[in-house]
This record gives C-alpha cells, sequence and structure tokens, in this order.
C-alpha cells in the first residue's frame, strides 16, 4: 500500500514538471508570435512612410531605405533598436524603361546619363531639412517601436526564468556562480550570491519577475535545506539595502 503512494506521488510530481516544461515552452512560443506581430507593425509602419523601397538584410540588423533617398534609412535591429540615418552618397544602375535596376542594361543607360545613376541627395541634405525628415520619421514610428521594445524584453525575460531553476539549483548544490567564474565554495557564499542577484535586477515588471524567480527558489529549497538563510543574515542584508527589503514569507 505504501508503495503504491510512493508511486502515485512520484506520478504526479512527474506528471506536474511535465506540465510546467509544457507551460514554459507555451509562454516561449507566445513570446515570439508577439514579437513576430510587433516587427511587423514597425515595418509596416516604415513601408507605409516610404521605407520599404529596398530592403537590404545585414544579419543583425535590417536596413529599409526609402525611394527619396532625401529621407534617409531606417536601420530596424534584431533586438528593437532602431536608427534613421542619411542614406550614402552611392552610384546604382536605376531601372530604365528597357531594364531592370543594377541589370546590365541599367548600367549600360548610366554611361548615356549618369546623373541618374548617382544618389546623392542623402548625403548633401542640409542639417535643418535632414533633422525634420528625422524628427517626422522617429516620432510616426516610435509607437511601434515602443511596443516592440517591450515585447523583446518580455521574451527575454521568459527564456530567463525559463533556465533560472537550473542555474540557481546549479549554484546552490554545485557552488556555479550565476555571474562570474569563480566556484563559490560555501553555503555562506551561496546564500551571498542569491541574495546579491535578486537585489541587482532592474527596478522594472521584467525584473520583479526574475526577482519572483528567486525568492520561490529560496523559500521552495534553500529554507528546506540544512543551510538555510538566518534571521540575522537577513537583517544585515534589510540593513544594507534600505527600501529593498528580501520578503521573508
Amino acid at each position: 500500500m505504501i508503495v503504491r503512494a510512493l508511486v502515485a506521488v512520484a506520478s504526479a510530481q512527474e506528471e506536474r514538471e511535465e506540465l510546467e516544461d509544457l507551460a514554459s515552452e507555451e509562454i516561449i512560443v507566445y513570446g515570439e508570435q508577439r514579437v513576430a506581430l510587433a516587427r511587423q507593425a514597425v515595418v509596416a509602419e516604415l513601408t507605409e512612410l516610404g521605407y520599404g523601397a529596398e530592403v537590404v538584410d545585414r544579419g543583425d540588423f535590417v536596413v529599409y531605405r526609402n525611394d527619396d533617398a532625401w529621407k534617409g534609412e531606417v536601420m530596424l535591429h534584431d533586438d528593437g533598436w532602431v536608427r534613421v540615418k542619411r542614406q550614402p552618397l552611392r552610384v546604382e544602375g536605376r531601372q530604365m524603361p528597357w531594364a531592370k535596376m543594377n541589370s546590365p542594361g541599367a548600367w549600360a543607360g548610366c554611361f548615356v546619363w549618369p546623373w541618374l545613376c548617382v544618389r546623392w541627395t542623402g548625403a548633401t541634405l542640409s542639417h535643418r531639412r535632414w533633422m525634420g525628415v528625422e524628427k517626422r520619421t522617429t516620432t510616426a514610428i516610435d509607437p511601434h517601436v515602443r511596443d516592440l521594445g517591450d515585447r523583446v524584453a518580455d521574451l527575454a525575460v521568459a527564456r530567463t526564468v525559463q533556465e533560472l531553476p537550473t542555474q540557481l539549483e546549479a549554484l546552490w548544490t554545485k557552488g556555479t556562480p550565476l555571474d562570474g567564474d569563480v566556484t563559490l565554495v560555501t553555503f555562506e557564499e551561496r546564500r551571498a550570491a542569491l541574495l546579491e542577484y535578486w537585489v541587482s535586477r532592474t527596478d522594472t515588471v521584467w525584473g520583479a519577475e526574475v526577482k519572483r524567480a528567486i525568492e520561490a527558489f529560496v523559500h521552495g529549497v534553500v529554507q528546506h535545506s540544512e543551510t538555510p538563510f538566518t534571521d540575522e543574515e537577513l537583517d544585515a542584508f534589510d540593513a544594507a539595502h534600505p527600501g529593498t527589503p528580501f520578503p521573508r514569507s
């Protein structure tokens, strides 16, 4: 009877862990979808503003150039960071009635009408006019860029929280540091590292989410171990960090 009960408990534990893993994966997938939708909104706004005429993938960022060179180009990075800049002076085989852009026929046309193949207004536009262009573009895309930045941060934190339990377990049982490469030998050092990592999180919704994961580990694992935090340790920590006391329960 006891054996059956133990088997049932173990089975329930395994099922709970599997469900937690599935839920965690769903959160990541959902986060990736939200990032993709937010990025699409930025790209759609750029296209509406005329920045879809030429798109150049540079690996970790994509350049969206306006067909009117004096309106510049927008660099959209994978992490959501955006920069509006002038288009550089460049020569290209402009599209001709008889030839596609940069085709041999287009380049042949450059010998007849060379001025058509030089894109120079982006580099020679006055500073005052350029500042106006830059401001109009950034103002138009700002709401979408902010949303993209938030969604990228959400996904980054979700991935951090997904991996954090394993990292915290390695810290507590093996002394593997969360930051740095020096093994923490004593449990006193490990407890101190947990508190230091907790207090160093940013005062944002993302930082609060990571803090909650650390608190859950402390209350669920550390405080039930043979070497829990003492009241003296927590009191000393609270005194050293006024305004940010570590939750006792």
